[in-house]
């Protein structure tokens, strides 16, 4: 599959965001679905992207960091898209504002049918 990229909603802190995803070859075996790269104009960090069952409606992701990124304490974040959209993001930015670009990137790659 080829690599996909979409820009993400503008936000307050964040206008042009963007996103950028490469799929794994097979993940039919493999929690592995992917890398996932996220650029702005403070950061460029790209993910590695694990799907595990969820055991509430919805969909379970953990994104490993592969470099730094803003938050250098963090080395991944478990995120949940709900299927009532009560979605949920272990980062600082979800934990301060209930929005984050994980959860915009996880979305935007959702409603494209990419992962």
């Amino acid at each position: 599959m080829p690599v996909y990229t979409e820009l993400l909603p503008p936000t307050k802190s964040e206008k042009h965001g963007a996103l950028t995803w490469e799929p794994a070859p097979d993940n039919a075996h493999s929690h592995f679905a992917g890398v996932l790269t996220i650029t702005g104009k403070r950061d460029h960090c790209q993910y590695r992207v694990e799907e595990h069952p969820a055991d509430e409606p919805g969909r379970a992701f953990v994104l490993f960091k592969l470099d730094a990124g803003t938050d250098r304490t963090e080395d991944r974040y478990g995120c949940f898209l709900a299927n009532n959209h009560a979605n949920l993001c272990e980062c600082r930015g979800f934990v301060a504002t209930r929005h984050c670009k994980h959860i915009a990137s996880l979305t935007e790659l959702t409603k494209a049918k990419r992962i």
